[in-house]
């Protein structure tokens, strides 16, 4: 709250950063027109609730993440160039090198003022050593953040864990929450208790109102005590489902999005990462009737069949973050929605997973970045531009006063 005639605090921008693995079918991916007249296909069809909120990217590339001479290994690759727009050293050793990413270029400028510089989480956990990808380190596989060119951030994929880092003991906390409702109750009988005894107190003699004082006074002794008692730092309520020891790939999914939602409504961080899956994951999606994995059935070498159940995944991802950005609408700040002061990117370092190209990458952004950004339906680019362009944009959206990222070659216009 803020005294009358005071000028409101603009809240600080966010900006979260998702990577779907496996590339996308993009056939149904790829809207139809640009700006106003953009035509969502069938994956992303349930953006159509936030067309307002949303610019979908065509023509963007990560040349990085070709094989400059390393051979195969695109997957890993695919990963490690995501947000450090740099070429990996091939290697299944110690001697990692491929870049700073994007999410800690801001958070080492703009993370300072936060509990936590950036969040890092994802679905799957992953090793850490190893060899993952055709000669390539699992490091390079499961870690889109990346501190320094041979310091990968180390991802947390359970839910629980992230909870606890960003708020604490999740059983604690609804020990607090259980309390705090056992309070409201305790109060709710108080009030009916007094507004009885108003009631009853004209109906009494001189003995029975002194009796009835005595009762009050120990009743407002009580009410003074209740007060008292109320915890100074209520904790984050504890998402539904949170402490439950069996949960589907879909409800985990959710749940990290909402302790995403909660770290950035709670000011607990202003960077995020979220990985949906480790490169080349072959999770198998039944749930969605897709039995078989998802890496093979990336190589889908123009099936139809092959092609319709990537599709069916592709849709799942965009379905479960249409959800998380809708949440981010419902969440005010100041005279704006919590999308208003964000800037959320989903996509993948693939394209067609059957190619493996990483040229004219699916990628998207919602929300304004405190004004910087407007929503423009379909951009399609001319002549290749890189991805290091768009992120260049959102770093100085965020405050970052860097001139360069990567291969970058200008600011891309986000509005």
């Amino acid at each position: 709250m803020l005294p009358a005639l005071t000028r409101p605090v603009r809240p600080k921008p966010r900006a979260v950063f998702i990577y779907s693995p496996n590339g996308m079918n993009m056939a149904k991916w790829r809207p139809d027109g640009g700006g106003t007249d953009t035509k969502f296909g069938p994956t992303l069809a349930p953006l159509e609730s936030i067309r307002k909120r949303v610019t979908v990217f065509s023509g963007l590339g990560i040349n990085a993440g070709f094989a400059h001479g390393d051979g195969p290994g695109d997957h890993a690759r695919s990963v490690a160039t995501y947000l450090t727009c740099a070429h990996p050293r091939k290697t299944g050793g110690a001697d990692l090198h491929v870049g700073v990413s994007v999410d800690q270029v801001i958070a080492k400028q703009a993370g300072r003022g936060s509990p936590f510089a950036s969040l890092e989480v994802g679905m799957d956990r992953g090793r850490s050593a190893g060899i993952c990808d055709s000669g390539y380190s699992c490091a390079y596989s499961n870690n889109v953040s990346w501190l320094a060119p041979d310091q990968p951030v180390a991802k947390e994929a359970d839910p629980r864990a992230v909870f606890a880092r960003l708020f604490g003991d999740p059983e604690a906390a609804l020990s607090r929450d259980q309390q705090k409702k056992d309070r409201d109750w305790q109060r709710s009988v108080l009030d009916l208790v007094l507004a009885d005894a108003k009631s009853l107190r004209s109906k009494l003699g001189v003995a029975d109102k002194r009796k009835l004082a005595q009762y009050l006074e120990s009743v407002r002794e009580l009410e003074k005590r209740l007060q008292a008692d109320v915890d100074p730092q209520l904790e984050t309520p504890v998402p539904v489902g949170l402490l439950e020891r069996k949960r589907g790939f879909a409800e985990r999914m959710q749940l990290m999005y909402e302790l995403v939602l909660l770290a950035l409504s709670t000011e607990r961080t202003r960077v995020v990462t979220f990985m949906l899956g480790n490169g080349g994951s072959n999770r198998s999606f039944r749930f969605l009737g897709v039995p078989q994995g998802h890496h093979t059935l990336s190589h889908h070498g123009r099936i139809g069949k092959k092609l319709d159940a990537i599709a069916k995944i592709d849709r799942f991802h965009v379905e479960q973050f249409v959800q998380f950005v809708q949440r981010m609408t419902l969440q005010q700040e100041g005279e704006h929605d919590l999308l208003s002061n964000s800037m959320v990117l989903f996509g993948s370092g693939i394209s067609d997973g059957n190619r493996h190209n990483h040229n004219d990458l699916p990628m998207l952004m919602c929300g304004e970045g405190g004004g910087v950004a407007k929503a423009r339906g379909h951009v399609s680019f001319e002549g290749k531009p890189p991805m290091a362009n768009l992120y260049l944009a959102v770093m100085r959206a965020m405050g970052c006063k860097d001139d360069t990222f990567a291969d970058s070659t200008e600011v891309l216009p986000l509005r």
